[in-house]
């Protein structure tokens, strides 16, 4: 009877809940879903690590590849993050072309990322070589907020990548890959933190579950470093100003857990 309730009046059936300080899955109105991070899930990556955020589950790895710079930033190597939510994870995504939502979060990872390293560090051969690191995020399972999962599991991939030697061949000017050289740890800038707040009704719910996406009336996602600076914010819901300042104050503090699980998992790799 209660399942039945849930899909005729799901924004009904979760007020019944709200209205008694409690979410659906049991969580408390400010509760979120147990994190864990894996680091170094992929052996053939330069770096990579999987998230898992209650059932949903990300997966981040990169892969270098030379490339030519360009002619502006002759010094410059790139970042290139792909977002990928494949039909396997949710039905909701179709096969063919990538979903929109999966370039939309693309797109917010490549301005959040824009200079977490300085990119002269992935240079080669000046002018003629440089390194493009294609960041590849395969959600796995999406049972909400895949976005905040997706930059978790991009930073701790970037802060355990390791880049390998390389070795120019006199006689060809070729540049090529050197096993037996030493590698070099990417140095980053900051560590970026996503976290997503719900908005239904007048409430802020952190680490909405895909059922409470499908019933919001917009979300707020802000990002913050390991330096607690704002790096990027995202909102389609209209929110009153102590509710904001409000929701800012609980951003930071789980901004601060989330960072403290990463770095704890990165030591001990």
């Amino acid at each position: 009877m209660a399942d039945d309730f849930k899909i005729a009046q799901p924004k009904q059936y979760q007020r019944l809940f709200l209205k008694d300080d409690i979410r659906p899955d049991g969580r408390a109105l400010t509760g979120c879903r147990e994190v864990k991070i894996h680091v170094n899930t992929v052996s053939s990556a330069l770096g990579s690590a999987m998230v898992c955020c209650g059932n949903t589950r990300v997966i981040a790895g990169i892969k270098g590849r030379f490339a030519e710079p360009t002619i502006n930033n002759p010094s410059s190597g790139y970042l290139v993050p792909n977002m990928i939510l494949p039909m396997a994870c949710n039905t909701k995504y179709k096969p063919g072309y990538p979903a929109d939502s999966g370039v939309a979060m693309s797109n917010k990872l490549e301005t959040l990322i824009t200079d977490v390293t300085d990119l002269m560090e992935l240079c080669v051969v000046p002018g003629k070589v440089v390194w493009c690191l294609n960041l590849d995020i395969v959600c796995i399972n999406d049972d909400g907020n895949v976005l905040d999962a997706a930059v978790l599991a991009l930073s701790a991939a970037l802060n355990n990548c390791w880049l390998p030697a390389t070795h120019v061949i006199e006689e060809t000017g070729r540049v090529v890959v050197d096993p037996e050289g030493e590698k070099t740890k990417l140095e980053l800038k900051f560590i970026p933190i996503s976290v997503t707040l719900s908005v239904f009704d007048d409430q802020t719910l952190p680490d909405p579950s895909e059922d409470e996406e499908k019933i919001q009336c917009g979300s707020l996602t802000c990002c913050i470093d390991d330096q607690s600076k704002i790096r990027a914010m995202w909102s389609s819901a209209n929110l009153a100003d102590d509710v904001l300042s409000a929701a800012l104050i609980y951003v930071k503090k789980r901004a601060s857990v989330l960072l403290s699980v990463l770095q704890k998992v990165s030591k001990t790799s």
